[in-house]
């Protein structure tokens, strides 16, 4: 009875781990799918305005750029024939577009009606027929293009399906495609065909693989599998009939005193166990479920964040662009903080250091490029803040980085930007920063300004029970600023 249920137990668990690992795969693939969809849109608004070719491709590069998820987007005609092909390495010459008229999605995704998604199979990507080296697992989405309700062909994204692959990882969840070709498994040579009898089953008659199909939208299904923890199971079982042993020889050594003292002991025990199991398991789903929201909250930033880029592409006016790219920045410091939180084993801090790194790199690729020579001095000291501090001291922080690039070294692209975070007595710390570029204009009062980023600088510092002066004794822009660790409702 003892190992009838602790078997369930643990076989409960793996059916969780199946059905989470199917919610996050949906989860990916409506993602795709909105986005495909949002990319036919505009490139049929885009024709229908007779839109230079060669403009619709750098609308695309541009959304990959955003997105690494993706790593090619193509327009293809009702022949087949490809007329405008990007990646987010390059923008392919005429001379290197392909026929894809014979390739199975072309054949599927051109009979499709408007505002209907085509996915292709999860399979190797194919350059020049053959396939691509280092192996890069794809997924396709296709999307037909009308204009005037006449079909102009179809817009296709390829999506890394890395991404998709390592969400499972975590989970210990192994994959399947509509092939039966091994595209997760720790065990087996990947791309290869599946080896494993997923029927197969224990001396004791219990099921060895749990499995479950998945299938977007009928197209292909695939199969994913786990494994219960058979050597927990068994270690279980030989715990207690260790147990069992040692409390009968007790028994008849002790007689009936012992008896009772031993039968007390045993149920006891059993309480304490199955209350300790089940405290376990909330514990697991909380994080688990905690982790999942700060993803979901990521994913949804990073929508918004291409949502923005997107719907600025038709915008030329460039003040109201910056606009735009300025709240992507701002989107984008939260939304590094709740990754961190989702790949982070504390779900309660992150390290502010590392967040300060992976924040400044991102705003110096997107506003100054790979060939910047803007230097950058940070200095933490194993710094480690809740979140209820570090997105309004990020969003601070951000506002600050960014007035220095864009004004700071306005003509100059050398320069220094340095950022140090000292711990005062607890809960107070100190922030450091600025740079040695072209120094606060004279004719702005940095207490009383119309700009939106220095009232935003204040508005964060008083959030954080702080308070803001600028250092004139150095070269350049600097501030000191005090604030304290905002205390966690929950």
């Amino acid at each position: 009875m003892y190992t009838k249920h602790i078997t369930l137990a643990e076989n409960i668990k793996t059916n969780n781990k199946l059905d989470e690992a199917e919610s996050r795969i949906s989860e990916l693939y409506n993602i795709s799918k909105k986005n495909i969809l949002y990319i036919s849109k505009l490139i049929e608004l885009d024709l229908k305005e007779n839109i230079a070719l060669n403009k619709i491709e750098h609308k695309l590069k541009n959304f990959l750029d955003i997105d690494s998820n993706y790593f090619q987007a193509r327009l293809i005609n009702t022949e087949g024939l490809e007329i405008i092909r990007t990646s987010n390495d390059s923008i392919y010459p005429l001379h290197k577009y392909q026929d894809k008229s014979e390739r199975y999605y072309f054949k599927e995704a051109i009979k499709l009606k408007k505002g209907q998604v085509f996915i292709s199979y999860l399979d190797l990507n194919i350059e020049n027929k053959k396939i691509e080296k280092p192996y890069r697992p794809t997924i396709r989405f296709f999307s037909p293009i009308y204009v005037n309700n006449k079909l102009q062909g179809i817009a296709g994204i390829n999506l890394n399906a890395k991404n998709w692959l390592n969400n499972l990882k975590s989970l210990d969840i192994n994959l399947l495609n509509s092939k039966n070709e091994v595209f997760v498994a720790a065990n087996q040579e990947l791309y290869k065909t599946d080896t494993i009898d997923l029927l197969s089953k224990d001396e004791n008659g219990n099921i060895l693989y749990f499995t479950k199909k998945i299938s977007l939208e009928s197209n292909y299904v695939w199969t994913i599998y786990t494994s219960p923890d058979i050597r927990d199971i068994q270690s279980k079982r030989a715990a207690y009939k260790f147990e069992t042993y040692k409390n009968a020889a007790l028994l008849n050594i002790g007689g009936l005193f012992f008896l009772i003292i031993v039968f007390s002991l045993y149920k006891k025990n059993k309480d304490i166990t199955v209350l300790s199991q089940t405290v376990e398991n909330r514990l697991y789903e909380r994080d688990t479920l905690l982790k999942e929201i700060h993803h979901r909250v990521k994913n949804n930033l990073q929508v918004i964040t291409s949502l923005l880029s997107l719907q600025s592409s038709f915008i030329k006016d460039e003040e109201t662009k910056a606009l735009f790219r300025y709240s992507q920045y701002r989107i984008n410091s939260m939304a590094i903080i709740h990754e961190m939180l989702y790949k982070s084993n504390d779900l309660s801090r992150i390290s502010y250091g590392n967040y300060l790194e992976q924040l400044t790199s991102t705003l110096l690729l997107s506003m100054r490029g790979n060939n910047n020579t803007v230097n950058l001095q940070i200095k933490t000291n194993n710094l480690f803040l809740n979140i209820d501090t570090s997105v309004p001291l990020g969003l601070m922080i951000n506002e600050i980085i960014t007035n220095s690039l864009k004004y700071g070294f306005k003509e100059n692209n050398t320069g220094t930007l340095s950022i140090e975070v000292k711990k005062l007595v607890y809960p107070n710390f100190l922030l450091l920063i600025g740079d040695d570029g072209a120094g606060f204009p004279k004719n702005i009062n940095f207490r009383n300004t119309k700009s939106l980023g220095l009232k935003l600088i204040h508005k964060l510092a008083l959030q954080l029970r702080g308070n803001i002066e600028k250092d004139n004794s150095k070269k350049g822009t600097h501030y000191i600023i005090t604030f304290q660790e905002i205390e966690q409702t929950s």
